[in-house]
Parts: structure tokens; sequence; C-alpha cells
């Protein structure tokens, strides 16, 4: 038996920050600053409500290879200090389907800073894309989820690296 609510893609990764939370959390809840750090987001802009809270929506712009694409995005928990994390609306009936975050937490001399996806599941046009696919996909899915996995690393570092020099 299956769990139905049970993610398709669950990735994270964290690293220590020589910083304290209040310093890292102006940064990972900043979406027009991602593209600082992240190898596919080039930014964003605030569309609704006041930046950072809970129920603003933004549009998250994003580049990988030759594809360049929007997604319109509402915050789904900010709690400054601790967590900030967006589910992305475009593309999906299903409320939080894909959900990215980023949680900060005391640690010894500084923080722990971890960034997490979750997909829920795949959407219609993705689901279209990968029965079209010889092998059902399969090769796109690992390919796009060491892709996102390595994303995490480079948007958890960098944040890490800017924390540390300020």
């Amino acid at each position: 038996m299956t769990d139905e609510n049970a993610p398709q893609l669950a990735l994270d990764h964290s690293t220590f920050v020589e910083a304290a939370p209040e310093r890292i959390y102006p940064l990972m809840s900043d979406i027009t600053r991602f593209g600082e750090w992240s190898p596919e987001s080039t930014g964003g802009e605030w569309l609704t409500g006041a930046p950072g809270e809970v129920g603003s929506r933004f549009r998250g712009d994003n580049s990988n290879g030759e594809r360049d694409w929007s997604s319109e995005c509402e915050v789904v928990a900010a709690e400054p200090g601790k967590r900030f994390a967006f589910c992305v609306v475009t593309g999906s009936e299903r409320t939080n389907n894909s959900v990215w975050s980023f949680e900060v937490e005391p640690e010894g001399s500084g923080s722990r800073l971890t960034q997490r996806y979750v997909l829920h599941e795949l959407t219609g046009p993705i689901r279209e894309f990968l029965d079209q696919q010889e092998d059902g996909g399969a090769q796109f899915i690992a390919t796009r989820t060491e892709l996102l996995r390595d994303a995490l690393r480079q948007t958890v570092e960098g944040i890490k690296k800017t924390a540390e020099q300020n």
C-alpha cells in the first residue's frame, strides 16, 4: 500500500554557517537575491502582499541551458530567524504541490542552514512529456534530480558565503 500523500521527490542540503540565524534569515527570505546563489534562479519580483510575508506572491525567474521560465509562487511560511518556505502555484491545482524551504537553527558558534525541496506529484504537462520519452522519462528524472540536488548545494553554500562575509 502506498501513501498518496508521500512526495514523489524530497531533497535537502544542509551546512554549518558561522553566523547567527538572525543574520541568515534576511538572506534566505530575499527572493530578489536568489540569482546570486542558485545556478538556476535568476531572481524574482514581488507581485502581491508585503515582501516575505505568508500569503505574499512573487514571480520567480529561472534559466537552465536554453530554457528560461518564470513561476508564480506563494509564501507559505515566514518565521524570522527560523523558517521561510514557498510553494510554486504555476502548473498545479494541488496546494503546496511543489515546496521550497529554508530552515536555520542555532548550532554551536553559528547556525545550521538547510534548504529542502519537496514535490508531491508530477503535473500533467510533465507526465505527458515523460510518457513521450523512450524510457518513460527515467533518464530525464535522474538527470533533473541530480541538477536539483546540486542547485540546493550551491544555493546553501552561496548563502553561507554571503552570511559569513557580512
